[in-house]
């Protein structure tokens, strides 16, 4: 009910709007009608005057009596409405004000009423009560509307406004001035005091609001307005204070109305869209904005009227200079039809320009709306996360123009039309001359139009796969430091970006193009037609005169406008509409999942049930990854699931989920509900108390008791008690913040608390050490578990029989269910079942368990805004435009400058030169001689105008844009490639994704073509100025007063917009972060029947930032109507001085200084739109700008005072002979104390270690003990506090980390990096140096090739084992291969190619560390080559280092391929996820990769006993010994040594 109440306010509102434009209108038309009364049928009999005048009066006092009378008839039925109202407002001195003003207006009326009887034709006594019966309503209605009405009262407004009218026509036309004696001339005017007086106060604000329901039920400033304040946008003032005078926050903006609501929009295109499926998305979003559409079709009328109304003003205005026979009537009405003329103008722009804003703010809101809640349907992709986001982010802004486009279009052909008609009354059949050009350029936009979509949907789909890119660098950024692979995927991140441009520069050409054919059309038109009409009429003995080409001029500016932006829009429309198909193609590729639960027709117990189950990803998948599976869950059973790498568990899982594609068979439901922890966790960027707890949940807040015991039941009590936030730490983008086993049991805890009836755990305890576990798991699936406590069905995948037997069943599944029962059945049934999975011992001890590590975090998710940024915020920064400039190139500027003030001057002299033409006509002193000089000379200047600027344009899209966005891109992507560790735990991560794709996005679309709009209106503003004061000098008084009022307003603008636009910008990453958080959660939000509470957050977040963003919008708004109303005043002033000063100019300055005021105008108006969008552009540019300046970076080297010797060299590299010296070890930890930041808490302390050269060292402990940050330490990811970290000889921190991440280390981690749109072949190999046939020998051998190559939609002509060329240049010489030849496999895109499981994306980060360890090994040879050779030839004074070396050892003094320096391998979990063949298979390969060929091994797990077997024990002659280090609260608590290695 409250809900269809507000929709029926805002249709009265929009209803009311109409009512009173088109009362407006009538009021205008009588006016108009008056004063043609006025000016007509005067002679010289001063009888006919009088007589003229008296009937004047007459139908004055008539239409007043109407207008009371219609008043007093509305009255009641407004009155019943109120009375049906409850009090909304409270009595105070507004009130009591209002009574006594409106009281005297009564007394007034009742007084003054009978004084101008006589004078009146209309002396009835019944008319003439009209008038204080009237006064005698508005005085009931203004109590009842201030107690009842949180807005100001329109009926009364009206009322005033019309009478206040008719009281200043009568006071200032002349001829009624002789009718009126002096007294009664004062009593009017009094009168009209007194009503402004009463308009005032009732259009004060009610700010003392009773009913805060009421109140939020008219929230917004707008609805709260009188239609006055909505006309003149004066409603939004308190903004302008505000922003004035502090700070704007985006929580303290006024709230949008409800009709701009989000969630409103939001059903009602869901709701369009349902009835209307088959229909293309445009016409879908007509017919849901349908209303608002069809709204601003009155006010455009209205403004095509008023803009034609210009030509024919200044007609008669060069008419009425020129003759002298005319009156003072008829001058009043000259000066009183140019104020219709342009207050009009500027009234009527208003209300469409505001209409149009209303209609851009809905399509926003109704398309986020659409986009997330098919995101919320969508079947989860790993790939498509990028794709929303763009879709979100760049067609969804492309979009909002497009009602503007709309309505410009057929209101544009409507101005041709008409303007064709008074072009033809002035230059009779010369009229179809600019429709000629019209049709040749016309050619050009077919071309635009065959080829614009196309080129724009390829730039668009170029944008697309960077920001998808980017966004997955930016999830995976910790990753990619650990790996060494900032610098190459900061390298493919520019690739995309330059190859987005170089797709952009077709559409740029397309545009240059159709500029140039555009311009030649608004410039060439005129001058033909004037040039072919002075030659006629020079023919026919005549001349070109003042009154026909001031007008003509004016006209054919008008048409050729119209046309040319009708031309424009064309191009606009089809690239709008490219974004329509993208988003409409997004809408029908969503695989919607449905889980309907139905309980009837499951048995009682059973949660799910499974029958025949067949599962493919794509229908080209030539094996199914499911089949035929048969399974029941039922309420208080936990079943275990266990199978290899690739065997589909988790595909399983995902159909209990309802999330995968189904062949054949069903899966029923009893619940609509199921607690999911997935194997990669998802974990929103707010506190872990808020993940747990679902801070989008219905059931968000069940009890602390039962927080605190699902807190202990996941063992992370002893985790909160040492972080410094406890609970309330935030987890970072991705748990950033957490360990891997942390971010597992912040999940499981979520899990429990939500008590579902359904659970799927898919290998929720890979990353938890032995004894956290098994206490986790007795926690939850024990006897006595939570979850048994909950008789929940538990469908629990993992991969090792470790506490297995605390399941009630077990499946093992290979693409089915090959074995089911108990664990001790089929242990006794089939002992060969055991021994392909692992049984994990514990590896720490009780007293391990007790400490866990610190992590850094924050509770905020950006760094807070400085004062400093709060005053560039209001204030603007001036050294915004030099960091722009420096960034576009000065010269580029330079450039653009010139030839815009090149084009500023030849574009508007011509409109002097004209004057100098028409004078030498009327002179007759014309000849054809110089008839021929004006019009060469008048079309010489506009092809100079052409000329230059198709220079400028030319200079600002294939200079500035590209030079600008390809430069301040790649300093956006160097500044957050090279960010410390700890800046992305404070980030959010829509936040940055944002400034990659709105804020580049601006800059590459907006900002150039802002910059070059801005300097050409400048400088034409300029050159118009100085052509009105050279027309019309007096005019220069007026120069100070406007550029005081300029200034004025630009002080109170600026800083408010400033910082509207700003947080404008900010509240689009808010967006995008809610976007990108549900598609990267969906299976999680939709598995525990989040969508609901995703779709209401989501709904908030877009309506918070649409408060910037339409208020933005208004402000413009206002600024518009001060300048257009400012431009009336110059515009009526002009012609008022021509009325007073008649006699004294020509009708060639008027005509000129009118044809200016026009230009003037639409100047005016285009600086102020190109002032906006370079404001909002450089917010764009001042965000990267804070970026750069505010972002740490990492240092690449640091200095180490006291450990520098004499002798002390710089680092030269990896590997050096510097590491040859002696030393204990190759690596050693000497009291090394770190932390994420400089004065964060200790995640490592006092950590001594030495591990040397070809060892293996094998890292455990408890999750969060500090394993992984020792790991970051030898990274240089964590700041190392104290003490020193040597690799050979040399402190770490000296070494540039270049060197140390990319050829000291080779890494596997825990979290898996690879880019989707890449191809396989990049993911391996990132060099792309490898032949196919070395790439594909590793992918064999950790058996990831027959998966990869077993998609039918692959055409591979090798067979399924292709023979490995063991000759092959990279693994046999010393020399790199060439770039290898295309392979239909390695160069697909691997988001192509068939599905990767959490276990195959970690053996496929195992095969890129193979191949860069190969790959550098062969340069490590191609190095040593050289010396081996200088040392048999005796030539040892190359190296001075190696003589050194040799003179102290019997071996020779060259480097063996042996005995270089070999990089560091660090593993970091890399079985986590995989099962015991696999994971035996893993640990062989390392062996036989790594550790037989010498490398030196560091290796975090927490299956130890696996380890051990397989890569320590027995010695041999390069090690002595290996490791195994146990830790404890970021302690080394004990170091076990194991005999070296055979």
């Amino acid at each position: 009910m409250e809900g269809e109440q507000k929709t029926n306010t805002s249709r009265n509102t929009t209803a009311l709007e109409l009512v009173v434009f088109i009362f407006s209108f009538v009021t205008i038309v009588c006016h108009v009608r008056l004063l043609a009364m006025s000016m007509s049928n005067f002679t010289d009999h001063e009888m006919v005057i009088l007589a003229d005048a008296k009937e004047l009066e007459t139908w004055l006092w008539s239409v007043r009596y109407a207008t009371s009378a219609l008043f007093i008839v509305l009255l009641p039925g407004r009155l019943y409405q109120l009375q049906k109202r409850p009090v909304s407002v409270s009595s105070n001195w507004r009130l009591y004000l209002k009574l006594v003003i409106t009281t005297l207006f009564f007394t007034q009326q009742l007084v003054t009423g009978y004084v101008f009887i006589s004078g009146s034709a209309v002396a009835s006594p019944v008319l003439v009560a009209l008038l204080p019966a009237a006064s005698l309503g508005l005085v009931i209605l203004s109590h009842s509307e201030h107690r009842r009405s949180v807005k100001p009262s329109s009926l009364i407004l009206l009322y005033l406004l019309t009478s206040c009218l008719f009281d200043l026509v009568q006071l200032t036309i002349p001829s009624l001035r002789h009718l009126d004696n002096h007294d009664d001339r004062l009593i009017i005017g009094w009168q009209l005091a007194v009503k402004i007086l009463v308009v005032y106060v009732e259009c004060l604000a009610k700010e003392s609001v009773v009913d805060e329901e009421e109140e939020s039920g008219h929230g917004s400033l707008e609805e709260r307005a009188s239609f006055l304040s909505r006309a003149f946008v004066s409603w939004i003032s308190p903004v302008l204070k505000e922003g004035y005078r502090m700070v704007l926050v985006n929580e303290k903006l006024p709230s949008v109305d409800h009709e701009l609501a989000s969630g409103n929009l939001r059903a009602s295109i869901l709701r369009t869209l349902s009835e209307y499926s088959s229909s293309p998305l445009a016409l879908v979003l007509f017919r849901c904005l349908r209303a608002p559409f069809l709204t601003v079709i009155v006010p455009r009328l209205f403004v095509i009227g008023f803009r034609y109304g210009q030509p024919v003003l200044i007609r008669y205005a060069i008419e009425y200079v020129q003759s002298p026979e005319t009156n003072e009537d008829q001058g009043y009405t000259l000066v009183s039809v140019a104020a219709i003329v342009y207050i009009g103008l500027a009234l009527s722009t208003r209300a469409y320009q505001q209409g149009l804003n209303r209609l851009q703010v809905m399509i926003r809101g109704a398309l986020l709306g659409l986009v997330h809640e098919h995101s919320l349907l969508a079947r989860h992709e790993p790939y498509s996360k990028g794709k929303t986001v763009a879709i979100a982010s760049t067609d969804v802004s492309a979009l909002e123009g497009a009602p503007r486009m709309l309505h410009e279009s057929w209101a544009l052909l409507v101005e041709v039309v008409i303007g064709s008609v008074l072009l033809a009354k002035q230059v009779g059949w010369l009229w179809p001359v600019p429709h000629v050009i019209i049709i040749v350029c016309s050619r050009v936009s077919r071309y635009v139009a065959r080829n614009l979509k196309s080129s724009q949907a390829t730039w668009n789909t170029a944008t697309q796969g960077r920001i998808s890119a980017t966004s997955t660098m930016l999830g995976s950024i910790k990753t990619i430091k650990m790996l060494g692979l900032q610098s190459i995927v900061e390298k493919h991140i520019l690739g995309l970006r330059q190859e987005e441009l170089d797709k952009a520069k077709q559409v740029r050409w397309i545009m240059a193009i159709y500029n140039a054919s555009a311009n030649a059309l608004g410039m060439f038109a005129p001058v033909i037609t004037i040039v072919l009409f002075a030659i006629i009429a020079m023919a026919n003995g005549t001349t070109l005169d003042t009154k026909t080409a001031f007008p003509t001029i004016a006209t054919l500016a008008l048409v050729t406008h119209s046309a040319n932006m009708v031309m424009t829009i064309v191009p606009q429309a089809i690239a709008a509409y490219a974004s329509f198909d993208r988003i409409e193609d997004y809408i029908k590729s969503i695989k919607a999942v449905s889980r309907s639960p139905r309980p009837g027709q499951l048995a009682e117990g059973i949660e799910v049930s499974i029958r025949g189950l067949t599962v493919k990803w794509t229908p080209e998948q030539s094996n199914p990854t499911l089949e035929d599976v048969n399974l029941e869950l039922s309420r208080g059973m936990v079943v275990a699931c266990l199978g290899p790498v690739g065997s589909g568990k988790t595909s399983l899982a995902r159909a209990i989920l309802g999330e995968v594609p189904l062949v054949k068979g069903t899966v029923t439901y009893a619940t609509d509900r199921i607690a999911y922890c997935s194997q990669v966790p998802w974990l929103p960027n707010r506190t872990i108390k808020q993940v747990i707890r679902g801070s989008m949940a219905r059931y968000g807040d069940i009890g602390n008791d039962w927080y605190l015991a699902v807190v202990r039941a996941c063992c992370l009590d002893q985790d909160l008690a040492v972080l410094p936030d406890g609970d309330e730490t935030m987890v970072g983008v991705d748990g950033m913040n957490l360990s891997g086993g942390q971010r597992q049991r912040v999940a499981l805890a979520r899990a429990v608390y939500h008590r579902c009836k359904m659970v799927v755990l898919d290998d929720p305890f890979s990353a938890l050490d032995g004894k956290t576990r098994d206490q986790v798991t007795q926690n939850l699936l024990g006897p006595k578990g939570l979850f048994r406590q909950l008789n929940a069905a538990v469908f629990w995948i993992t991969s090792s029989t470790k506490n297995v037997n605390l399941s009630d069943n077990v499946i093992i599944l290979e693409r089915r269910i090959t074995e089911q029962g108990t664990w001790e059945e089929l242990r006794d049934k089939h002992q060969q079942i055991t021994d392909c999975f692992r049984e994990d011992a514990s590896n720490t001890s009780d007293k391990e368990q007790s400490k866990p590590s610190v992590v850094t975090k924050t509770k905020a998710r950006s760094s807070p805004t400085s004062s400093t940024d709060d005053l560039r915020r209001s204030q603007g920064d001036l050294s915004l435009y030099w960091y722009y400039f420096s960034n576009a190139g000065p010269l580029n500027i330079l450039l653009m400058v010139a030839c815009t003030a090149s084009y500023s001057f030849f574009i508007t002299f011509p409109q002097y030169w004209v004057k100098w033409w028409t004078q030498n006509d009327e002179l007759d002193s014309a000849s054809k001689r110089d008839t021929v000089y004006y019009a060469l000379g008048y079309a010489l200047l506009y092809l100079m105008a052409w000329i230059s600027t198709n220079g400028t344009m030319l200079s600002t899209v294939f200079r500035i844009a590209p030079t600008s966005g390809l430069n301040l891109h790649r300093s956006l992507v160097h500044t957050i490639m090279h960010a410390p560790l700890f800046f992305f735990s404070m980030a959010d991560m829509g936040v940055l994704l944002n400034y990659f794709s709105q804020d580049i996005q601006l800059v590459d679309k907006t900002l150039a073509q802002a910059v070059m709009s801005f300097a050409i209106q400048v400088c034409k503003m300029i050159v118009q100025a100085s052509l009105l004061l050279a027309a019309q000098p007096i005019m220069v008084v007026t120069l100070p007063v406007c550029a005081a009022v300029v200034y004025a307003i630009q002080k109170v603008y600026l800083r408010t917009s400033r910082q509207l636009r700003l947080l404008e910008l900010e509240s689009r990453a808010a967006v995008n972060s809610s976007l990108l958080e549900t598609v990267q959660g969906i299976e999680t939000i939709r598995a525990f029947g989040w969508r609901t509470e995703a779709a209401i957050e989501n709904i908030h977040v877009v309506d918070i930032s649409q408060r910037p963003f339409y208020l933005l919008l208004c402000l413009q708004r206002w600024l518009n109507v001060v300048l257009d109303l400012l431009i009336a005043g110059v515009a009526v002033g002009t012609i008022f001085l021509a009325v007073s000063l008649k006699g004294t100019v020509t009708g060639g300055q008027i005509g000129v200084a009118l044809s200016v005021i026009i230009a003037a105008n639409a100047t005016l108006l285009s600086l102020v739109q190109s002032w906006t969008n370079l404001e909002i552009s450089l917010g764009a540019v001042s965000r990267l700008k804070r970026v750069e300046e505010n972002t740490p970076q990492e240092p690449v080297s640091v200095p180490c005072p006291g450990l520098i010797s004499p002798n002390h060299r710089p680092f030269t590299g990896w590997p050096s002979p510097q590491f040859y010296d002696s030393t204990p070890g190759l690596v050693r930890f000497e009291g090394v104390l770190a932390s994420y930041t400089s004065n964060g808490p200790l995640v490592l302390q006092d950590l001594d270690l030495d591990i040397a050269s070809g060892q293996v060292v094998v890292i455990c402990g408890r999750t969060g003990s500090g394993k992984s940050s020792l790991l970051l330490a030898m990274l240089r990811l964590i700041n190392i506090r104290d003490g020193t970290l040597r690799i050979g000889n040399k402190d770490i921190r000296q070494a540039p980390l270049h060197i140390i991440r990319e050829k000291a280390f080779i890494t596997v981690t825990q979290d898996s990096f690879h880019l989707p749109d890449a191809s396989l072949r990049f993911n391996l190999d990132p060099t792309c140096l490898f032949p196919n046939d070395a790439l594909i020998s590793v992918l064999q051998i950790l058996g990831l090739w027959i998966h990869l190559s077993s998609s039918s939609s692959i055409n591979y002509p090798y067979s399924e084992h292709p023979v490995i060329d063991e000759t092959s240049p990279l693994l046999n010489t010393t020399t790199p291969s060439p770039s290898p030849s295309y392979h239909p496999i390695l160069d697909t895109p691997l988001s192509l190619l068939p599905t990767l499981s959490t276990g195959h994306l970690q053996l496929l980060s195992l095969c890129r560390a193979i191949i860069k360890a190969r790959h550098m090994h062969t340069i490590h040879v191609a190095q040593a080559a050289p010396e081996e050779e200088e040392y048999r030839r005796g030539d040892t004074t190359t190296n001075p280092d190696v003589c050194s070396s040799a003179s102290s050892t019997t071996d020779p003094g060259f480097r063996k391929p042996d005995d270089i320096m070999k990089p560091i391998i660090l593993l970091d979990e890399i079985t986590a996820s995989l099962d015991e063949k696999t994971e035996q298979m893993v640990l062989r390969v390392v062996r036989e990769e790594f550790v037989q060929n010498k490398y030196t091994v560091l290796m975090v797990t927490h299956r130890v006993e696996a380890v051990r077997g397989a890569l320590l024990g027995g010695r041999s002659r390069w090690v002595e010994e290996d490791l195994v280090v146990s830790m404890e609260g970021g302690k080394i608590v004990g170091v076990e040594k194991v005999g070296g290695r055979r």
